[in-house]
């Protein structure tokens, strides 16, 4: 392995920690790496001798020359200069924007790799954050299309350097508006929608905003709330409100979500960050009482009635903050049999664990996008007497770094 010093000098591999240590190796030099893996996040994983190089768009297999665009104590960042043997799991993107635009970061990785990388992600994910030795990771349950599945997207508009309008996504350091024609990974109703979008703004048809939102099979403008049907229910949600993002996915997930509950008729149902209620829909028929939790009060609205839409008479929604919810519980000595959470990326305050903890569930079940901060959740509670039954990673978002993960978890 050899390392180019961008003066034209080169050292050895086995130099270049020393190189680092000494300030000789620098942002602008040149480095050849084999790629090993992929790390949570997107970035393929070298090493030059014993230092991490994290290279952008690169496989696992690729033998690549790089840049180095950072120099940090532990480690480098670079960018690709040039593949010199390929990945035999490199395949060509389908997007003419990829690499510049944010929103991907697989397209080059066959959609079988990207299964694999991320089922591995989660693995490690939970091993070195939440020390959890051989951690019970299923197969990954993979997307029916691994393009046009996304059912939301949300477009963001601002004029360019000549003064002219860009719509579309912001660039991979999220700094500068990529301005893109249509997105493979949102449903084809949406770039339909977008299409028609784009010609009104250009003949001043719509008001200008800073962003837009488009729904699949809605019309744009639309209404104050967006129905989307899952296994057979109509399930109102609010037009910037949360909804699962992959539409051919959403049933499986609450398939999941409802096995690893282990439902008895008798069970009270926690149903934390519940936001329109999608969850509670399904398992409240199958218990004594649900209780959702969601700090947007037009959330708690939809839940209310979506629930009231279909009969449900068990189920009651709140507007409050979960770690309040769960200290009323405790409190007045509600008894939750299961707890669900489904929090946002940042995870789960430790306060909201430490009185999930006091509650004393049976089961808790913890759905995350972020497989990172659900780890460190995990490992708190695991360090709290409860052990880690099984997780499920979903892949909700192929072509992108985000992994879905369903967990189980019982006293």
């Amino acid at each position: 392995m050899i390392v180019k010093k961008n003066k034209g000098l080169f050292y050895p591999a086995h130099q270049c920690i020393r190189a680092v240590m000494d300030k000789q190796l620098t942002t602008g030099d040149i480095i050849r790496t084999n790629v090993g893996t992929v790390a949570f996040g997107g970035n393929g994983v070298g090493r030059v001798d014993n230092l991490v190089v994290f290279i952008p768009f690169t496989a696992p297999g690729d033998t690549v020359e790089a840049k180095i665009t950072e120099v940090k104590r532990n480690y480098l960042i670079g960018e690709i200069t040039e593949i010199i043997t390929p990945s035999p799991d490199r395949v060509a993107p389908v997007c003419p924007r990829y690499s510049v635009c944010g929103g991907c970061q697989y397209q080059h990785i066959s959609y079988p790799a990207q299964l694999s990388i991320k089922e591995r992600q989660v693995a490690e994910s939970f091993e070195r954050i939440a020390h959890i030795p051989a951690p019970p990771v299923r197969a990954i349950i993979p997307s029916p299309q691994p393009y046009n599945y996304r059912g939301k997207a949300e477009f963001h508009c601002a004029p360019d350097d000549d003064g002219q309008l860009s719509l579309g996504f912001m660039d991979t350091v999220g700094g500068k508006l990529i301005d893109i024609e249509q997105c493979d990974i949102v449903h084809e109703s949406i770039n339909s929608e977008y299409r028609r979008l784009r010609e009104k703004l250009a003949s001043g048809g719509i008001p200008l905003r800073r962003r837009y939102i488009l729904w699949s099979d809605t019309a744009y403008p639309p209404g104050k709330y967006i129905t989307r049907t899952v296994n057979g229910k109509e399930v109102q949600v609010a037009n910037d409100g949360f909804f699962q993002g992959n539409i051919n996915l959403v049933e499986t997930l609450i398939a999941q979500v409802i096995a690893m509950c282990g439902l008895k008729e008798s069970d009270n149902v926690l149903d934390c960050y519940c936001g329109s209620g999608l969850f509670s829909l399904f398992i409240a028929p199958r218990v004594n009482s649900v209780s959702g939790v969601e700090i947007s009060g037009t959330s708690v609205h939809l839940a209310n009635a979506n629930a009231g839409k279909y009969g449900i008479t068990n189920a009651r929604f709140y507007r409050d903050n979960v770690s309040n919810t769960l200290g009323r519980f405790i409190k007045e000595k509600n008894r939750a049999d299961i707890v669900l959470v489904d929090p946002p990326r940042t995870g789960c305050e430790k306060k909201t664990l430490a009185r999930i903890d006091a509650l004393k569930p049976r089961t808790i079940v913890y759905v995350s996008c972020n497989p990172a901060t659900q780890a460190r959740d995990i490992g708190y509670l695991v360090d709290r007497g409860f052990k880690l039954e099984a997780l499920q990673p979903v892949d909700m978002f192929p072509q992108t770094q985000h992994i879905e993960v369903v967990a189980a978890l019982h006293r």
